[in-house]
């Protein structure tokens, strides 16, 4: 009994002895043989030389970032949130992103005003002066460039570019509760390249002559508040319109454009690829899974004809037909019946802004659409 005791009481005395010890350790490692001044066993906090500053290597909240559009500002930068001088706070495009490359590129109004007319037109009307209808917008329709939005102009031409490249590079969805049209980031998707931007831009300037009294650079335009410039520029984004006015001697729809098939006739299209393409540059105009319906003032039918189902002229059982009735259409675009209307097919492969698989990739998916 009395060994029993001993072993018992030992192995208490040994537990014992054991937390003393890690204490006493932890003690040493913490404080030293001092236990008025253990520092070292409080973390330590990084501070800034001001505290109130963010610390350098992340990048600075919005919150802490204001600037004020002048005349000595070479460029705001992409994450201010400028105002005027009388606080009116300046339109900016509800999709994020800091200025292209074209502000450092000097534009070419003249040629700005071809591509102007090629690719914003249908949308922003002739020279600019808007007016076309956007359902759904709270405006109601797509902002004028010509004049151009108050708060977007700017006497300092570099501050005026910044202010439209930011539309251009990123695009933006006007206020509304279902605007049908958008503004396409033409920077992001290279559907415009820089030097066209910077094009663009000293193009709509000079249709604000007295904003850019003194501008020699490339200067640019949006519209009325977030819904400034962000109407989509259909002829761009618009796909493959089976309205053309004319049509061949067996009473197939053919474009107004002139044009024989293109590569893609040869080449195996991917549904499913074609699919990607067409919610990227189609689904605007003729609407999600091709339905159509979306309005197209001053063409004959009035709306933008849909490709689910498709003109059954231009369907065919033959699976090379129906191919080549399709791309004519997208090779070489063509402009719908009607004294004046909207919006038109752009000749996406003329222009090159869509590669040949891609416009196979897009027949194969409206044909799957149709089977």
């Amino acid at each position: 009994m009395d060994d029993f005791r001993k072993i018992l009481y030992g192995v208490i005395l040994g537990f014992i002895a054991i937390i003393v010890g890690w204490v006493s350790f932890l003690t040493y490692s913490g404080c030293g043989f001092s236990l008025n001044n253990c520092n070292a066993s409080v973390p330590k906090i990084l501070r800034t030389s001001i505290p109130s500053l963010v610390p350098a290597t992340l990048p600075a909240p919005l919150r802490y970032l204001a600037s004020t559009a002048t005349s000595t500002t070479s460029a705001p930068t992409a994450t201010t949130t400028p105002t005027e001088a009388g606080g009116e706070q300046i339109a900016r495009p509800s999709n994020p992103g800091g200025p292209g490359l074209a502000l450092n590129l000097t534009g070419d109004p003249n040629s700005g005003k071809q591509i102007f007319a090629a690719n914003c037109r249908t949308c922003h009307a002739a020279e600019g002066k808007g007016d076309n209808p956007n359902p759904g917008s709270s405006d109601g329709t797509i902002p004028a460039l010509n004049p151009i939005d108050p708060t977007i102009a700017n006497s300092d031409p570099k501050v005026f570019a910044y202010n439209v490249d930011l539309f251009i590079e990123h695009g933006s969805t006007p206020d509304g509760p279902n605007p049908i049209i958008s503004m396409l980031p033409w920077g992001d998707k290279k559907l415009l390249t820089p030097q066209q931007i910077a094009d663009v831009i000293a193009y709509i300037i000079s249709l604000n002559p007295v904003a850019a009294s003194t501008s020699e650079t490339p200067a640019a335009s949006s519209s009325s508040a977030t819904a400034t410039l962000t109407a989509a520029l259909p002829t761009a984004t618009s796909a493959v319109t089976s309205t053309a006015p004319a049509g061949s001697s067996s009473g197939v729809p053919r474009p107004s454009n002139p044009g024989g098939q293109g590569d893609a006739v040869n080449l195996k299209g991917d549904p499913n690829s074609g699919q990607q393409v067409f919610a990227a540059n189609c689904v605007l105009c003729h609407n999600t899974a091709g339905k159509g319906g979306n309005p197209n003032p001053g063409s004959a039918a009035g709306t933008i004809p849909p490709l689910n189902p498709i003109n059954p002229a231009l369907k065919s059982s033959d699976h090379m037909t129906f191919v080549t009735n399709l791309d004519l259409f997208v090779q070489h675009g063509s402009t719908p019946a009607g004294p004046g209307s909207t919006f038109s097919m752009p000749p996406w492969g003329d222009s090159g802004k869509l590669t040949q698989q891609q416009i196979a990739d897009v027949i194969a998916y409206v044909i799957s659409l149709n089977p």
